[in-house]
């Protein structure tokens, strides 16, 4: 979405690195939660051979999308999102020290394997 000359979107097309997991807020709201897994070129080795870097981005699919995602998605599933960055902060309770995390929010999920591929 473009706000006053803004963007905030992300496109990744890549590989799910472990089991999505469903959460349920107070409200009831679910949110699934999954990792998805991206290379880039990290330049070249000492014997002239490219090497790749992995990049890795947590995705939350809210709502019926979340569900979707939990019944579909698995280990390896190949997908391609679409959202945007969600940064959130918060104090830890042992240490006050102040973190954050930046987190793709889903707006549309491909899934990119044939369905009921278990491959």
């Amino acid at each position: 979405m473009n706000v006053k000359g803004t963007v905030n979107r992300v496109e990744l097309i890549g590989w799910l690195g472990g089991e999505p997991t469903q959460r349920f807020l107070p409200s009831g709201v679910g949110v699934c939660d999954f990792s998805v897994a991206t290379k880039r070129f990290g330049g070249k080795d000492e014997q002239g051979e490219q090497t790749y870097d992995t990049e890795w981005t947590t995705i939350e699919a809210w709502n019926g999308l979340g569900d979707i995602c939990q019944d579909r998605l698995h280990k390896g599933s190949r997908v391609r999102v679409v959202g945007s960055l969600n940064t959130r902060s918060w104090e830890d309770k042992e240490n006050g020290q102040r973190l954050s995390k930046t987190v793709v929010r889903a707006d549309e999920v491909l899934f990119l394997d044939a369905y009921g591929n278990d491959e």
